[in-house]
């Protein structure tokens, strides 16, 4: 029998209250498929991510570990950080708030995504959490692209948190610049 696992995923975070939110981004990579990358390049790819999320800026508490999820093991590497910080270097990332409605940055630099890899990633997706308390009349979550258009998504409720997901391919592709939870 085969399975058909992710070979990566980001999960978005956005918890807190309006005067102090607090933002953390999940890198989980299949636990094989990274041994695979830096044994075929002598590379530290999870090591890479983590020095990425370091140079956003001051203030940005990065870890790595690992982590189960339906029975798999991913390597895992976070960044959290406060939107409301002085530091302007997360204004790209900061959660936008009007009435009724929550804005939530996906920045993503693609110039060096290669299409060619795409097959790995079809079942990969990307996942925005909210606590409740930002936005509690959300009953609807759209992708926005950088032209303006949108695109409905699912949004789902797990206790106090809100979750949308979508193909992490749109966002690779430079497809997603921000998810709206919206009444």
């Amino acid at each position: 029998m085969m399975f058909l696992t992710a070979c990566m995923e980001v999960e978005h975070h956005v918890y807190g209250s309006k005067k102090d939110v607090k933002v953390r981004f999940e890198i989980l990579a299949h636990h094989s498929m990274v041994q695979l990358s830096d044994n075929q390049t002598g590379g530290d790819v999870m090591g890479d991510a983590a020095t990425q999320f370091r140079a956003v800026g001051k203030g940005m508490v990065v870890k790595e570990y690992k982590r189960e999820k339906n029975g798999e093991t991913y390597d895992v590497v976070s960044g959290t950080f406060s939107a409301n910080s002085k530091n302007k270097d997360f204004s790209d990332y900061a959660p936008l708030f009007e009435k009724d409605k929550i804005i939530i940055p996906t920045p993503f630099d693609n110039s060096e995504w290669d299409d060619d890899n795409s097959y790995l990633f079809t079942n990969s997706t990307y996942s925005v959490y909210v606590a409740k308390t930002l936005c509690p009349t959300a009953s609807a979550a759209y992708t926005l692209r950088h032209n303006g258009q949108i695109r409905e998504i699912d949004l789902k409720i797990k206790g106090d948190t809100y979750i949308a997901e979508f193909p992490i391919l749109w966002w690779l592709n430079g497809n997603v610049d921000g998810v709206i939870l919206t009444k």
